[in-house]
């Protein structure tokens, strides 16, 4: 099986088309591009659409929902709940299944599904802990506001984002602790811990405070965790860094005044674009994409923490 990251970049273009072209029955997870969710010829598995909510299934969750159905039939086209064929009985028609695993941003949501994906393929009896992907995908729609977390769902979520492991390593490390490998809870333990260290020492190095009666979390700090601090507040997060650097390869580049404004997910109650929208036309220069966009790269913004705070609160649902 083939896992791979797509580049929303434009200088991951070739990448991907060089994927795309190599591999046939792609199945997405979480492909929130069109044009790159339409290339996944197994379909995609998605909870952010138009019609979604957070009460939506998140990818995992769907993915333990269909378990062994993850296979199509030729003759009706395939796809990744296709699992009865209208067609014929099977006889003549044997199951096409997935070759390729796709996403555009592992986290917890997004690998979870790649592996119970993967291990509902592999067969043979293999173990998925269900209440474990619940919580993944509990926490994955609901964030702070979920009832529940479990310290494995903090590893998970930590393995998920490491960009030093291959993608490849990182679905096996959640399949293992789905599969419940007891080997794993040491690193489990020593991952919760490193989270809470890196979080404790973030609160000290931050400003923290609620507005728009507690539905905007500003964070005003150089620490990298700034936005996911924010989110233990509030859903939505408007983040000032003083002190960003120009380029972090270079210490002697120098540093700006750079804000970041996101939401948790997309079924944030949040017009995040049309804050953003309105923000380019006060400060030319701000840019991003889907849950999350920031001020002029490399340039100090002009603009105020409570003027970018003014226009976010304002989009609020």
């Amino acid at each position: 099986m083939n896992f791979f990251q797509i580049d929303p970049r434009p200088v991951g273009r070739g990448a991907n088309e060089k994927f795309f072209s190599e591999n046939s029955n792609v199945l997405g997870i979480e492909v929130t591009i069109p044009e790159w969710a339409s290339r996944c010829s197994f379909g995609n598995i998605d909870h952010h659409g138009s019609q979604d909510t957070a009460e939506t299934p998140s990818a995992c969750e769907q993915a333990i929902k269909y378990g062994t159905r993850f296979f199509g039939r030729p003759c009706c086209g395939g796809g990744w709940d296709t699992y009865s064929c209208p067609k014929c009985d099977g006889a003549d028609c044997p199951p096409v299944k997935p070759e390729a695993i796709v996403t555009v941003r592992p986290d917890a949501d997004s690998v979870t599904a790649m592996a119970v994906v993967f291990s509902c393929l592999l067969g043979g009896g293999r173990e998925i802990d269900r209440d474990l992907v619940k919580m993944v995908g509990t926490f994955d729609r609901l964030g702070h506001h979920a009832e529940q977390r479990d310290d494995r769902v903090v590893a998970i979520a930590r393995v998920s984002a490491d960009f030093k492991r291959s993608l490849t390593e990182r679905v096996a490390w959640v399949q293992g602790l789905l599969a419940g490998n007891s080997e794993q809870m040491a690193e489990v333990a020593e991952l919760v811990a490193e989270r809470d260290k890196e979080f404790a020492e973030a609160k000290v190095a931050s400003e923290i405070n609620l507005v728009a009666n507690g539905r905007i979390a500003t964070v005003v700090s150089s620490h990298r965790f700034a936005t996911n601090l924010g989110y233990e507040y509030a859903t939505v997060v408007v983040a000032q860094n003083p002190e960003m650097p120009v380029n972090f390869r270079d210490p002697f580049a120098g540093t700006y005044n750079k804000f970041t404004v996101c939401r948790y997910n997309s079924h944030t109650p949040c017009n995040l674009p049309a804050a953003l929208a309105e923000l380019q036309v006060l400060e030319p220069g701000w840019g991003g994409r889907g849950d999350i966009f920031g001020s002029p790269q490399g340039v100090n913004s002009k603009l105020t923490l409570n003027q970018v705070v003014e226009v976010v609160q304002k989009h609020l649902k």
